[in-house]
């Protein structure tokens, strides 16, 4: 059983299977306007779910697109993971931490790129305030973390008889 809406009103169609000759079942449904001729209802247009041996335009099959796809990945987890942890590995976290605003700057330069590419000069001077006001408050976290951490800086000289930073008994 089935329910179709129409302009407001609902049918209730029911679903039966009758028996012609040769004993062969056909689908028939009872048509919701009342008449005695079959009702059948629509078929969606769907696109055939592509096999594992079809080929795409270059020749190649989907299976080798998707083993492709999966070592490009897996490649792309090592180089994150080396550019990641470069410091830890080797031991210098002068140059993780020089990785890491190198990266940041690459990023904000391709939101710019990509915001003059896909948005034209509106979409680029919209890209560039976006980028400065995250800058902006990526600096204020990090005064107030600064500032934070010298107040407990205070805390623990105090707690250990010191008056101040510039000297004290």
């Amino acid at each position: 059983m089935a329910s179709y809406t129409n302009n407001g009103s609902v049918a209730m169609v029911i679903f039966a299977k009758t028996t012609h000759k040769m004993n062969t079942e056909t689908p028939n449904t009872i048509n919701p306007d009342g008449s005695d001729t079959p009702f059948n209802p629509p078929t969606p247009n769907t696109p055939d779910i592509p096999t594992a041996e079809q080929q795409n335009g270059t020749g190649m099959t989907l299976k080798n697109v998707v083993v492709g796809l999966g070592v490009v990945g897996a490649i792309k987890s090592v180089a994150n993971y080396y550019k990641n942890n470069y410091g830890d590995i080797m031991q210098d976290s002068n140059a993780q931490a020089e990785i890491n605003e190198a990266m940041n700057i690459i990023g904000i330069g391709a939101s710019i790129g990509l915001g003059f590419a896909y948005g034209g000069v509106i979409g680029g001077v919209a890209s560039i305030i976006a980028q400065g006001v995250n800058v902006g408050l990526q600096t204020a976290s990090f005064q107030r973390m600064m500032h934070r951490n010298q107040v407990q800086s205070q805390i623990m000289m105090a707690r250990t008889q010191y008056a101040s930073i510039n000297g004290g008994r």
